[in-house]
């Protein structure tokens, strides 16, 4: 997609005062569409996604892998917040920022001083977004394996035996950080349609909100009918007897027969691929009496022998759904071409950061600074807050405020 256009919420900033994932992965959101965004940091320390790498080199830097697919674009600042002095500067960057999006535990931020209730009512154009594991009236500590339990994702993708399992990622870290971010572009738009609102707006992202929005075709029989079907052994979520994972001679093997069309498909690329008449007939009536454990022994024998790509081929030519289990990197460098790409230090080349997820007529995404290191924009920022360089000089030396004692390595030819 183009690169190097203003983006659609060019203008918009916003300060960034989040940790870990779900919160920076929002901010990251809105940084891809052109937003300004300004990432808080403390003063003291590290970030745990800054310094947990495969790399060491990047890991000293904090410039860990999973910081860098969701800190490109946004400056840092690096403060205590409970320094008067640092408090004053934060209350002017947010007084000037259209959207505010933290992830501390409920009541954090109003003890530190900054109340998003308060904080509305003074700004009437500040979208303050709370990202919460449970809402702002529970105090459970939420990670996301935790909300994955409690949600029900680890029951509905349990394994062959009933035992619940973890999605293999932190997907409602992602899910609730992209909410997150839908739910700050809604805000904006109700703004800009009502620019009389005496008030800004303060909305609530929840990680058991968003993994239950995942979840809803798994609930919704129960909830809409009363009934809650048995759970299918089928390793795909239709249930079909043809459907499911299979292992063939060089990896893994996703198949979905949901249509009538789609199964009759299926049975001609085996006969193609030399099943006999009898083991085909005995794989029909398995079918055909939804058979799941019969059929899929039989789709098992008949698939081990020949690899991927022989399957993917005549499978496709019989109309039937299909694709070899890739690994997460493969994927992604399928598409990475289409991403944006930054500088890192001791890299010969520009890596790929992930991008926006979705395509436009129109261009979306913009170009991206490189990350940069933990209070890299400390001084800058500070000074744009209205503090002078006298108050600054004393944050620094006194570790009020912090910023690395080198540049961003990567940041000599780079505008913010």
């Amino acid at each position: 997609m183009p690169i190097g256009h203003a983006g659609p919420l060019a203008g918009i900033r916003v300060v960034d005062w989040t940790h870990v994932l779900a919160g920076p992965f929002a901010g990251y959101q809105l940084g891809l569409l052109g937003a300004d965004v300004i990432r808080v940091e403390r003063a003291d320390g590290d970030d745990m996604i800054r310094a947990k790498s495969a790399d060491p080199a990047l890991g000293r830097l904090g410039l860990g892998e999973a910081f860098v697919a969701q800190g490109a674009g946004k400056r840092s600042l690096a403060l205590n917040a409970r320094d008067p002095r640092a408090r004053q500067a934060l209350d002017a960057l947010i007084a000037g920022a259209d959207v505010l999006i933290e992830n501390f535990r409920p009541g954090k931020l109003a003890r530190l001083g900054f109340d998003p209730a308060a904080l509305i009512e003074r700004h009437p154009r500040l979208v303050v977004c709370s990202i919460t594991g449970f809402g702002p009236q529970s105090d459970l500590r939420a990670y996301d394996h935790v909300v994955q339990a409690y949600s029900g994702v680890m029951a509905a993708n349990a394994d062959a035996g009933g035992r619940p399992q973890r999605i293999g990622f932190p997907v409602v870290d992602y899910a609730v950080g992209q909410q997150a971010a839908m739910a700050v572009m809604a805000a904006l738009l109700r703004r800009e349609r009502a620019p009389q609102r005496a008030r800004g707006e303060w909305l609530q992202a929840t990680m058991n909100g968003a993994a239950l929005s995942l979840l809803a075709p798994v609930y919704a029989p129960a909830l809409v009918s009363g009934i809650e079907p048995p759970r299918s052994k089928s390793t795909a979520f239709s249930g079909s007897p043809m459907s499911g994972t299979f292992e063939v001679a060089d990896g893994h093997l996703a198949i979905v027969c949901n249509a009538a069309n789609q199964v009759t498909g299926l049975i001609q690329a085996l006969r193609e691929a030399g099943t006999d008449a009898a083991t085909l007939q005995a794989l029909t009536q398995a079918g055909a009496l939804a058979d799941v454990e019969a059929a899929q022994a039989i789709l098992g024998r008949e698939l081990a022998g020949r690899p991927t790509a022989d399957w993917e081929a005549r499978l496709a030519a019989c109309g039937v759904p299909n694709t070899g289990v890739r690994k997460p990197v493969e994927a992604a460098r399928a598409v990475a071409g289409d991403w944006p790409a930054v500088e890192l230090p001791g890299r010969a080349r520009a890596v790929p950061v992930p991008g926006i997820g979705f395509a436009s007529s129109e261009p979306l995404t913009v170009g991206l600074r490189s990350p940069v290191r933990r209070g890299a924009d400390t001084r800058a920022l500070l000074a744009e807050a209205g503090l002078d360089a006298a108050t600054i000089q004393a944050m620094l030396d006194e570790g009020a405020a912090w910023e690395p004692t080198a540049p961003n390595p990567t940041d000599a030819n780079q505008q913010p």
